[in-house]
């Protein structure tokens, strides 16, 4: 018994760490992280699958009605929504025709304009001309073409169209004006304004100069007149801005040719009064005659001066010769000063000549060039492209919607409620921290299992006596699969004295520690002991008179052979109830009579299975353990806890119990895969088909 504790003590110690309660998810990143080799990665990723699809089958019922619930959702998701029809229409829109340069065939920018063109069709402006064009202020039934109708009259539309017949009719009909203010109307404009406008969607080709013009609406038909509308309403806008520019472009050029004439003509009477006020009719004629006067009087001033020098080289200074040469020559210089002061001021005006009839030239060549402009009235020289559209295919009242899409809307509420449901399962089994099956058993708490044992239904009387019902059931089966691994955990000395125990009550203890000692008592003689003073429940599955049990023998109150009692169907079965009930349950179990007693009970009984009371509440398996061995514990599935295992097995390693096996009790075979179990169930119940089949 010390060796199995001390190699409990171990498997113990190592799984004290805390673990994942959902195996098949850490199994799955597991395989998943490449930690380990091909083969083990494929196998714990097979593991994982199986684990998962399980989990899947366990709540399989949830799981569909969350994806019914889902399914409908969706058709009433589908049917609430209000249905939105797209009208496409197609046209071309090319730049101005101007003509054509390399510059204009390989311009980069030229995706700006047409991103202009789907900006402007998009506009506030050309909205504003659809709700003028379609007349939509004044018609009353526009208002029940834009507002969503409520789910009934959805569900309405929906039976016209299942049975074919029309039920509703929306009458066209206008609304005088005059029944609204002017504020209304306004406030009407821009509302309509603005849903038109919330509609539309342009798009272009890369490769080619057609643009996609769609609309969406709740109705098919206003979907229809809006988008050719809108286009119409566009073109007509180019041509109105074209107009427009062609009017502004005339009107500024007559005012500025206005202003041209009037410069010119201001210039034109400046040079006359001044060439009037100098008497500069005939400037070039007046230029030769006083350049020749000049001439002459400098060569006469010359002259002079010459005669005076020679005269003075031949008389003297006193001489009337020379008085009067000086005389002649100072009269001549004169004259070419005052000659050439006269030229000095005809070139000043001469210069004011040439100004003003450069100024009359400049103005009379920017008057002409306007004039000319004028004339033409050539558009092509702004420096803005006006864009030429044609409507290629019209706008058609589309058939069916585009939204909502009542088959991929079920299917996806469809699909969400399946996704829920699994992620519902999956979370719960993480959430769970109970034990499901014997791997989880095995990886959870590090101790061997020696066996799973099935919940047997409510239509079984007294389950603890089961074994004898059928000696080939699955059930009876899992019993002796149990012994078989008891008497094989030590071959050298097979255990003599069993305890059963487990974490708390009602896990299937007593029901497993009878069973056992029925399938042993198949072996030799048996004693089923219960030690379970405090709550004893084998008493009630005996049908005996003697009250005494356990309790008063080792009390010394009566002999063995009055306290215990043989069973009426397997004659090797001999029970030794608990007896009467002790004030100190813990005390009579640890005294050294008791201890008498087992060693003398060994020699009377192949083996002695004693069912112990629960680990948790009481300090009683720990003390049978130490006279033991080899001590089960039962671990109810769906029910015990991963730490109330743990605190189970870790109490009894304090004081040096060990665990020699566990046993998963009460384990629902028919909701969960057998072969989680090791595949017994589904061997075992196949061989006896089997035997039965060939006898």
């Amino acid at each position: 018994m010390n060796k199995i504790s001390s190699d409990n003590n171990a498997l113990a110690n190592s799984n004290n760490t805390p673990v994942s309660t959902n195996e098949f998810i850490k199994d799955w990143f597991a395989g998943a992280s490449g930690n380990s080799s091909n083969s083990d990665t494929s196998e714990s990723l097979a593991v994982s699958i199986r684990e998962l699809l399980q989990v899947i089958k366990d709540s399989r019922s949830s799981i569909i009605a969350l994806m019914v619930l889902g399914v409908i959702g969706g058709i009433i998701k589908a049917l609430s929504e209000t249905p939105v029809y797209q009208a496409d229409l197609t046209m071309a829109v090319d730049p101005s025709s101007r003509p054509a340069s390399s510059q204009a065939l390989f311009d980069p920018y030229a995706y700006r304009f047409y991103e202009t063109q789907y900006e402007l069709l998009k506009s506030r402006s050309v909205a504003q001309r659809v709700v003028e064009r379609l007349d939509l202020v004044n018609k009353e039934s526009v208002t029940s073409l834009l507002i969503p109708p409520t789910l009934s009259q959805t569900l309405v539309k929906e039976f016209e169209s299942l049975v074919g017949v029309t039920f509703t009719k929306v009458d066209d009909e206008i609304n005088p004006s005059s029944k609204l203010s002017d504020l209304e109307i306004e406030r009407r404009k821009a509302w309509l304004t603005s849903v038109v406008q919330s509609g539309v969607s342009v798009s272009g080709g890369e490769k080619t100069n057609l643009v996609n013009v769609t609309y969406r609406s709740i109705n098919p038909n206003f979907a229809a007149d809006v988008a050719n509308a809108l286009v119409e309403a566009y073109i007509d806008q180019g041509l109105d801005s074209q107009l427009n520019r062609s009017q502004q472009t005339t009107r500024w050029l007559s005012q500025r040719i206005d202003e041209l004439k009037e410069t010119l003509d201001q210039a034109q009477v400046n040079l006359q009064t001044f060439l009037v006020e100098e008497d500069m009719l005939d400037s070039s004629r007046s230029s030769d005659i006083t350049t020749d006067e000049l001439r002459a009087l400098n060569t006469e001033y010359i002259a002079a001066r010459s005669n005076l020098d020679e005269l003075q080289k031949r008389y003297g200074a006193l001489h009337p010769k020379i008085s009067e040469a000086r005389s002649d020559m100072l009269a001549a210089k004169r004259r070419l000063d005052n000659k050439s002061r006269s030229i000095s001021s005809n070139r000043q005006k001469q210069i004011e000549l040439d100004r003003l009839e450069r100024e009359v030239a400049s103005n009379k060549e920017l008057y002409e060039a306007f004039l000319s402009k004028f004339r033409e009235a050539d558009l092509s020289s702004s420096a803005t492209q006006v864009a030429r559209a044609r409507i290629v295919d019209r706008a058609l009242p589309p058939s069916t919607p585009i939204y909502p899409k009542k088959q991929r809307i079920i299917l996806m509420w469809a699909l969400g409620g399946l996704l829920l449901g699994i992620g519902i399962a999956i979370l719960r089994e993480q959430l769970d921290t109970t034990f499901k099956s014997g791997r989880a058993v095995e990886n959870k708490l590090g101790l061997p299992l020696f066996g799973v044992v099935q919940m047997l239904g409510k239509d079984i009387g007294n389950v603890e006596r089961h074994y004898l019902d059928n000696t080939r059931s699955v059930f009876s089966e899992s019993i002796n699969h149990i012994r078989t691994g008891v008497m094989y955990s030590d071959v050298d000395n097979p255990p003599q004295v069993v305890v059963i125990t487990s974490s708390v009550q009602s896990e299937g203890k007593t029901t497993l520690a009878s069973n056992l000692a029925l399938s042993y008592a198949q072996m030799g003689p048996t004693l089923l002991i219960d030690a379970d003073l405090r709550r004893p429940r084998i008493k009630n599955i005996v049908e005996t008179s003697v009250d005494a049990g356990l309790v008063d023998y080792v009390a010394g109150v009566v002999q063995f052979d009055d306290c215990v009692h043989q069973d009426s169907k397997e004659d090797n079965l001999f029970i030794l109830k608990a007896g009467t009930p002790p004030p100190n349950p813990l005390e009579l179990l640890a005294s050294d009579r008791f201890k008498l007693i087992l060693k003398a009970l060994r020699k009377r009984f192949n083996h002695i299975i004693i069912d112990a009371p629960p680990v948790l509440p009481a300090s009683d398996a720990v003390v049978l353990g130490q006279e033991c061995d080899s001590l089960l514990m039962a671990i109810q599935s769906d029910k015990t806890t991963h730490h109330m295992a743990r605190d189970a097995i870790k109490r009894l390693n304090a004081s040096q119990v060990g665990v020699a096996g566990l046993v998963l009790t009460q384990a629902n075979i028919k909701k969960d895969n057998p072969y989680a179990y090791g595949g017994y169930y589904g061997y075992g119940a196949y061989a006896y088909d089997d035997d039965k089949g060939s006898s």
